[in-house]
């Protein structure tokens, strides 16, 4: 063989080693991305919430019905229910069964014909739900994994690693196994009895807005089975909407609330039962404060206008600004903004089922982008100063901090706050002996994070 045929082949192998490190290292990666997930997990899983489970049957077909709740996308959710025998008149057969779930009317129905349970139809199943979803993770969410985990590093890494995930697998996945256990079809003895039951004893309602309150019927299989009317507190009910699993009671608050009172009666055996709650008005409020009312060029921002108390899918916004925005609608509860290159106002209108909302506009000013400012305290009768600086800006902090005369040593940083879109930096420094006289002129140069600089200058007098 040639020389240069050797060398080739052996520049081929190396190559071929490169490729084979890069790929190995991927997936190391990868591997350590998932483990950072696996840690949050018990976290992450509470971003989607299931509630109102309900299990029916008829001659021939079993529904299992339940309803999703939390951050991700509308329209998202994929979910996959499997039903696994345990039950210990048949210890130790495994056999389940499995079916997608299907949002109806705004509850998610799993239906599987009843011999898909094959001879095991009367004995317990655990559920285990599989969810997919595309998620919309909160800034307050995002606030309490920081808090959790002791880092806005780490809370960034696991948003970026979900990110990831959906944009190679399509969705987020998680599975929920649920504490209840199901029987496709009870004995007698242990049918469920009929019930109307509200999920709650105390439901909070906006003033001035339309509510809807959800009442579970449950122990009949179809909307022709049974009849619910409302016994008390009528005059608060604008309609019902009857159905089953789910009932709606649909008002418009009043300014005192008070109690609602339904009952059913199953035709079948004319079984009447009832239930009521308490409704509670409140003044509409942000889920969050909005605390930022300046905000600066050259960088973004995101503000959340959620509603407290209220589903974040009936929250939209109203749009305008002196940048050629006007009454621009925005179908999210949360926007964008930024970045902007000169000084503006913006106006944000909070909207409830596309009716706004008086008390809840949040006007925000576009500034230019200040220098740092500085401030400084001094400790009781002594030449010791802490010096309090302010950078402006989100992602701004100090970069460098340059001491030009009448300081004695190094200029220590001892803590630093955030306070929205500012960060307060402290730093404690002591004032040198004046060459003459009484007086000492401290004077130090503050660059930030954007080159924006302050040249800081004060007389102090100094104490022998």
């Amino acid at each position: 063989m040639k020389k240069v045929e050797v060398y080739f082949l052996i520049n081929l192998g190396a190559i071929l080693s490169i490729f084979a490190i890069e790929g190995e290292l991927g997936e190391y990666m990868r591997r350590q991305n998932d483990i950072l997930l696996e840690v949050a997990k018990d976290k992450l899983e509470a971003m989607v919430s299931v509630d109102n489970v309900n299990s029916l049957n008829s001659d021939s077909l079993y529904k299992f019905t339940f309803n999703l709740d939390g951050e991700y996308e509308k329209n998202s959710a994929n979910v996959e229910a499997t039903f696994t025998l345990n039950d210990t008149s048949v210890a130790g057969t495994q056999y389940s069964v499995s079916s997608k779930a299907v949002e109806k009317e705004g509850s998610y129905v799993a239906e599987l014909p009843l011999s898909d349970f094959d001879i095991y139809q009367d004995k317990r199943f655990n559920v285990e739900l599989l969810i997919g979803f595309k998620p919309e993770i909160s800034p307050q969410t995002l606030t309490s994994w920081a808090d959790v985990f002791g880092s806005e590093q780490i809370a960034t890494k696991i948003e970026k690693n979900i990110s990831d995930k959906v944009r190679r697998e399509g969705s987020f996945k998680m599975s929920r196994k649920l504490d209840a256990f199901i029987t496709p079809v009870p004995l007698e003895g242990q049918r469920t009895d009929f019930f109307v039951l509200f999920d709650k004893k105390r439901y909070t309602v906006l003033k001035g807005l339309k509510w809807e309150v959800p009442v579970t019927v449950g122990g009949v299989f179809s909307n022709k089975d049974f009849e619910v009317s409302v016994s008390r507190g009528a005059d608060m009910v604008s309609s019902l909407e009857q159905g089953t699993p789910r009932t709606m009671l649909i008002g418009t608050s009043t300014n005192t609330g008070g109690t609602i009172e339904v009952s059913g009666v199953r035709k079948s055996d004319s079984k009447v039962v009832s239930t009521k709650a308490q409704v509670v008005v409140i003044e509409p409020e942000w889920a969050a404060e909005q605390d930022i009312t300046e905000i600066y060029t050259n960088e973004k921002y995101n503000f959340d206008m959620r509603v407290k108390s209220l589903s974040r899918d009936r929250v939209t916004i109203r749009f305008s600004s002196s940048f050629g925005d006007k009454n621009k609608l925005v179908e999210k509860s949360s926007m964008s903004v930024g970045p902007y290159k000169k000084s503006g106002k913006l106006t944000f209108e909070t909207l409830v089922d596309g009716t706004p909302l008086k008390d809840l506009t949040h006007s925000v000013s576009v500034k230019t982008l200040p220098a740092p400012s500085v401030d400084f305290k001094r400790r009781p009768n002594s030449n010791d100063l802490t010096l309090e600086v302010i950078t402006y800006g989100k992602s701004n902090a100090v970069d460098k901090m340059f001491p030009i005369g009448g300081i004695s040593g190094k200029l220590i940083e001892i803590g630093s706050e955030k306070y929205g879109n500012r960060k307060l930096t402290r730093y404690r420094l002591s004032i040198s002996r004046p060459a003459y006289g009484g007086l000492q002129t401290v004077k130090l140069k503050i660059k930030d994070k954007y080159g924006d600089i302050n040249e800081y200058e004060n007389e102090f007098e100094y104490l022998d």
